[in-house]
């Protein structure tokens, strides 16, 4: 019997799209990349939901084509190479949120769903440690989101950029809001009802700030587009802003770092072909080691993916690994031998560069030393 799947048919035009084009986009997929597989290129994965929506998947076998929609880093890069502006991550995101739905999920993005509570406590109780005391509030406006990553596996950091962000604040202030999450996750899993009552929540909860500052990359493009692509109640805030907008609009206040090395940059996709924040993160780079920094071989809307996005780690492991080797190649390319730190505006590529040998660092902790020197 045919699982009803709501989102996806009423994307019937871009699935007809991408399965009647001579496939331009393939080779900036990063999973098929990888994978070498046309099932797992955006047009296969395009033709996977079209056909869920046809009813022509046999009997028994809607799961594996449900499965097209999670490899998908949700990068965009697909979009850099295709002539007729065809929402591809769009559409596989609508086909996880019917999946999910359906029952048709993987086990592995159902175990996001089930543990995220444990998530959450597991937030609430690293961000109790987190000593602000001194962080000074200013008329409480400004509000610094870390970003999930960052409080679970850096949460060193967090309290001396909570700090520079305060400084960099007009109000001369912010309160720290490392307890929480956006809600990202649900809505990668294609839980879309448990993201929309998380991100509701969130909302009401952080209603009284006028600005959000973030960290985080995904974070920045989730407040910032998701959640009124998604129509989540309106919250009261009027700016949502990665760290390193705000920086380079304040670069005069980041103290030049006559020790750094040389730098390359990396592109964070949903910093860069998500929001468009490409001149910022150098902007804060040039003002703090006086000089541009390095480019990789591939960046701007070019950049490549460090293979840490989409749920694609926990559907994909072995497949983000590659990812992100395909990444720490170009960074060795672009060293040329020399010694280089990759500063990146997404923490999760900080692990997955370092966790391939990468000497990485992620852009905010440059920009509190930078502010508190």
């Amino acid at each position: 019997m045919r699982h009803p799947l709501p989102l996806l048919d009423a994307r019937s035009a871009e699935t007809r799209l991408c399965t009647y084009c001579p496939k331009l986009c393939r080779p900036a997929c990063p999973v098929s990349t990888v994978e070498g597989r046309e099932t797992v290129t955006p047009w296969g994965k395009m033709r996977a939901m079209g056909e869920l929506t046809r009813d022509v998947v046999p009997a028994g076998d809607e799961p594996a084509s449900a499965a097209a929609a999670y490899a998908c880093m949700g990068c965009g890069a697909c979009a850099t190479l295709c002539l007729l502006d065809n929402p591809v991550a769009d559409t596989l995101r609508d086909g996880r949120g019917d999946a999910f739905a359906a029952g048709l999920a993987p086990a592995a993005a159902r175990r996001v769903v089930e543990r995220f509570p444990a998530r959450m406590e597991r937030l609430e109780s690293i961000a109790g440690a987190i000593d602000v005391a001194d962080l000074p509030r200013g008329d409480g406006a400004t509000a610094f989101l870390p970003g999930c990553t960052a409080v679970r596996f850096e949460a060193g950091d967090v309290a001396d950029t909570a700090r520079a962000v305060a400084r960099l604040s007009p109000s001369g202030g912010c309160t720290l809001v490392a307890d929480t999450c956006c809600g990202s996750p649900l809505l990668e899993a294609g839980d879309r009802e448990g993201f929309l009552k998380h991100a509701r929540r969130f909302a009401t909860d952080l209603g009284g700030f006028e600005t959000i500052v973030t960290a985080d990359a995904g974070c920045a493009h989730t407040l910032r587009v998701m959640y009124g692509r998604l129509e989540v109640a309106a919250p009261r805030w009027r700016r949502v802003e990665h760290l390193a907008e705000l920086a380079a609009r304040n670069a005069h206040l980041l103290k030049r770092d006559g020790d750094a090395g040389e730098v390359i940059v990396h592109d964070a996709c949903k910093l860069g072909r998500g929001l468009g924040v490409y001149d910022a993160p150098r902007a804060a780079l040039t003002a703090i080691t006086g000089r541009a920094p390095t480019e990789l071989p591939m960046h701007h809307e070019h950049g490549v993916c460090s293979g840490g996005g989409g749920l694609v780690p926990a559907t994909m492991p072995e497949t983000a690994k590659g990812i992100a080797r395909e990444l720490a190649d170009l960074v060795r390319e672009a060293a040329g031998g020399r010694e280089v730190t990759v500063i990146t505006s997404c923490a999760t590529s900080r692990r997955a560069l370092r966790a391939q040998g990468i000497a990485a660092d992620d852009l905010a902790v440059w920009i509190a030393r930078a502010v508190l020197r």
